[in-house]
C-alpha cells in the first residue's frame, strides 16, 4: 500500500524571494533549448566635458599667458633702463662739447658772450681791468674770476671737461685753456712741448670732433688734437 505523507514547511524562508544582482534590462526569457546564458554588466558611461567648457579654459590660459608676457616686458624695459650718474643729475652737468660766440667792441673794450654751464656753475666772460676774463657765478650769485686773457678772444669752447679760447695777440693769435674742475693753471696750448702760435688774426675756430681747428687770415688751417 503506498503511503501517501504531507509535506509541511514551517520555515518560511525557503520561500523568500530575493531580488537578483542583475539588472531586469538584462533578463531575457529562456526559449525551449536554450541553456543558461551569461550577462555583461553595462559600463557605465563616461561624461565628455562639453565643447565650450574646454573652449573656455583656452580662452582663460590664453589671456594668462598674454598678462605674463605683458609683465615681462613691462619688468624688462623697467629694469633695462640705464641708471643715471647721481653727481651728474644733482650738479646739472652737461660734459657735451658747447661753444659760445664772443664780440668785444673795438672801442669800448666791453666784451659780449654766451655763457657755458658746467657742474653747476655758468661760465661767462666780463671785462677786469681792462682786459677780458672768463668767470664762473654759482647757483647762489657767488661769482668767481678763473682767468684773465692777455689779448682779444674770438670764441669760447668747451671739450671733455677744459674750457677753450681762442684769442688774437699782437703778434698773431694762440688758444688759452683751462680745466674747470681741475687745479692746473690756465695756459696755450702746447704742442711738441711748445705754445701753438699762429700768424695774422683768427678768422674762424671751431671743434670737429676731438679737435680744435683754426683758421687765420693768412689762409693757413691749424688743427689741434685735444
Amino acid at each position: 500500500m503506498a503511503s501517501h505523507f504531507k509535506r509541511s514547511y514551517t520555515d518560511e524562508r525557503d520561500f523568500e524571494t530575493k531580488a537578483s544582482p542583475m539588472a531586469t534590462d538584462d533578463i531575457t526569457k529562456l526559449h525551449s533549448g536554450e541553456g543558461a546564458r551569461k550577462f555583461a554588466a553595462r559600463p557605465k558611461q563616461r561624461r565628455e566635458e562639453s565643447k565650450p567648457a574646454r573652449a573656455a579654459l583656452i580662452g582663460v590660459a590664453a589671456a594668462a599667458l598674454l598678462v605674463i608676457a605683458a609683465a615681462f616686458f613691462i619688468l624688462r624695459g623697467i629694469l633695462g633702463q640705464p641708471v643715471a650718474n647721481v653727481d651728474d643729475a644733482e650738479s646739472g652737468s652737461n660734459d657735451a662739447p658747447q661753444q659760445v660766440e664772443v664780440s668785444v667792441d673795438a672801442q669800448t673794450g666791453a666784451v659780449e658772450a654766451g655763457t657755458i654751464d658746467y657742474l653747476g656753475e655758468t661760465i661767462s666772460m666780463e671785462v677786469v681791468e681792462g682786459h677780458a676774463a672768463v668767470m664762473a657765478t654759482d647757483e647762489a650769485g657767488n661769482q668767481r674770476t678763473l682767468f684773465v686773457l692777455p689779448g682779444t678772444p674770438t670764441t669760447m669752447l668747451f671739450f671733455n671737461g677744459t674750457l677753450l679760447v681762442p684769442e688774437n695777440l699782437s703778434d698773431g693769435w694762440d688758444v688759452m685753456a683751462y680745466v674747470l674742475d681741475g687745479e692746473a693753471q690756465p695756459g696755450p696750448i702746447v704742442e711738441d712741448g711748445e705754445p701753438v702760435h699762429g700768424e695774422g688774426e683768427i678768422v674762424e675756430a671751431y671743434l670737429d670732433g676731438a679737435e680744435l681747428v683754426v683758421t687765420d687770415s693768412t689762409g693757413a688751417t691749424v688743427r689741434l688734437a685735444l
